[in-house]
């Protein structure tokens, strides 16, 4: 077992380098332990026992201060070859991010083919879009209906025709003035959600 090295140790091992009758064995730990330049170096306990036993000093007593010696991890180079990979996926991660960043900012190929209205924009207008599409198609849903029952009450087309027209147009209507306030309340909280960021 090896312990960490003190100035007491260092001194004893020392002194007894001097002795004339000193062991084969420790002689080289004992060299390189007197000649260490701070106390870096480990120490091993059979060269503390046989140091102790040759000064007649106490063990316990050159023990003081020390504590079990453990190794410094080495440190492995860095491979070059996994550095530069990992170099690489960091850079397609930033470009992702800057990518997701300015996602919103039109670029040429957007202008060509959506005129150069930018995306959050376009989805509005063909909300909107969408939106005149199904009330059109509510109004000749209408139409029909009422052309169809009509035919059950009266036998005059031209009657037909303009109690169909009037049920279209009423229910266009209708659901125009709804989607116009809908329009307006959505515009509404828009702008005052713009001017809360303005003012932040």
């Amino acid at each position: 077992m090896k312990l960490t090295l003190t100035k007491d140790m260092q001194a004893s091992v020392e002194l007894a380098l001097k002795e004339a009758n000193f062991s084969e064995k420790h002689k080289e730990e004992a060299e390189m332990i007197a000649s260490a330049c701070d106390e870096s170096v480990p120490i091993t306990v059979e060269l503390i026992q046989y140091v102790s036993k040759q000064l007649n000093q106490s063990f316990h007593e050159l023990l003081k201060g020390t504590a079990i010696y453990i190794e410094p991890k080495e440190i492995k180079p860095k491979n070059p070859e996994f550095e530069a990979y990992m170099a690489k996926l960091r850079a397609e991660q930033q470009e992702r991010d800057y990518k997701r960043m300015v996602s919103s900012v039109i670029t040429s190929e957007d202008q060509k083919f959506n005129l150069g209205i930018k995306p959050d924009e376009l989805k509005e207008a063909k909300s909107h879009i969408a939106t005149i599409f199904n009330i059109l198609f509510s109004m000749i849903a209408v139409y029909t209906a009422v052309f169809k029952a009509s035919k059950t009450i009266m036998d005059d087309l031209g009657l037909q025709v303009l109690m169909g027209l009037g049920g279209a147009i009423m229910i266009g209507t209708v659901e125009g003035i709804l989607y116009a306030k809908y329009a307006y309340v959505a515009t509404l909280e828009k702008k005052s959600k713009s001017k809360r960021i303005a003012t932040l």
